[in-house]
């Protein structure tokens, strides 16, 4: 509680100040993203949960290939070991957040909840219990308590702080955060209870990553936590924890978020208006000659598998391009103009004298 009983300490510098006022601006569109997005909410929040669990796990630097958390991101799979196993609860976690983000509320039993989710099929996570002194004299019997009721009094603090309206979320969401990661609460996992619970209150109250993936630009800035979170601990039992870069970090991955959901909105608006096998078409036409369904899909998130497939058959049809290959690693080549004028397709191993 150290960090939260402290809060009076904090200064916002200008820098600081001008971005917050950038990122509150910025949350002020969240309505109109939600309107503009709505026919594809299932789709951003499928999109979401994959990144999320795919970058999660590049944060933990779990011993696994791309190309297998890419799968366990994407698809229900059966784990092959409890490295697995707490990767599938960590996904099942995330879904949770992601498409109920207004039904967390900062409780214990909401972290206890979470930790008995994480232990399915992998290790117990339960609250720590320690020894402490009933008493003042040396004499006095000692009693077990439950790090539980640390968490109690840290919610308490941060309730308390909140209700003086004298602070900014994302300041008193870091400096629950320094305190919650200090008292090493559970018996295990418990940075990764941390980042959890870090999402999920930002996710409620900051909407734009319904459609950004939080963890992918987490990982981006992975260097940055740790320095702001080094800083943090370091001056933490003066008690006078140095929380700013840790506050600034939140508010920098704010921004791009915003950024990236504004400028993808744009894009996102003009695709409505037009035919999105139109569309798709027209990333064909313009865009690298030798692509694959994946490039379309990084391309056209929104457009659904069977809208590409059509869209490739009919275009192979009409000679404007030509499949290479069979199966997952298949490409498509898009045919040169003059080629399809003549009436000739494209022969790769073509000898001439």
């Amino acid at each position: 509680m150290i960090a939260l009983s402290n809060m009076n300490r904090l200064q916002v510098s200008t820098d600081t100040l001008l971005l917050l006022l950038k990122v509150y601006e910025a949350k002020g569109k969240e309505f109109y993203y939600d309107e503009l997005f709505s026919k594809d909410k299932d789709v951003f929040t499928k999109k979401a949960i994959e990144k999320n669990v795919f970058y999660f796990a590049k944060m933990l630097d779990m011993p696994l290939t791309d190309a297998r958390l890419k799968l366990m991101s994407q698809k229900k799979l059966v784990a092959k070991n409890k490295t697995e196993n707490f990767l599938i609860n960590i996904k099942d976690a995330l879904a949770s957040i992601q498409k109920h983000p207004k039904e967390f509320e900062l409780l214990t039993n909401e972290f206890d909840n979470l930790a008995r989710m994480l232990s399915k099929d992998y290790e117990p996570i339960k609250f720590k219990s320690v020894e402490k002194q009933k008493g003042d004299t040396l004499f006095t019997a000692k009693k077990v308590m439950g790090k539980k009721e640390d968490l109690d009094k840290i919610i308490e603090v941060y309730n308390a702080q909140n209700k003086t309206k004298q602070y900014e979320l994302t300041q008193l969401f870091s400096n629950f955060y320094i305190d919650f990661m200090n008292q090493d609460l559970f018996t295990l996992e418990n940075e990764v209870i941390a980042y959890i619970g870090l999402y999920a209150m930002l996710l409620r109250d900051f909407s734009v990553f319904k459609y950004v993936s939080f963890y992918e630009l987490f990982f981006k800035r992975f260097e940055q936590y740790k320095l702001a979170l080094n800083q943090a601990n370091y001056y933490y039992q003066t008690g006078y924890p140095n929380t700013d870069l840790l506050s600034k970090f939140i508010l920098d991955i704010l921004d791009e978020a915003y950024e990236s959901v504004n400028n993808y909105s744009r894009e996102y608006a003009f695709e409505i208006k037009m035919n999105k096998s139109d569309n798709i078409e027209a990333t064909i036409r313009t865009g690298k000659e030798i692509f694959s369904k994946a490039d379309l899909r990084r391309e056209h998130p929104t457009v659904s598998l069977i809208t590409i497939d059509r869209t490739l058959k009919r275009l192979k049809d009409e000679g404007v391009i030509q499949l290479l290959g069979k199966g997952r690693s298949s490409k498509w080549h898009r045919i040169d103009e003059d080629k399809r004028r003549g009436g000739r397709q494209l022969d790769i191993f073509q000898f001439t004298d």
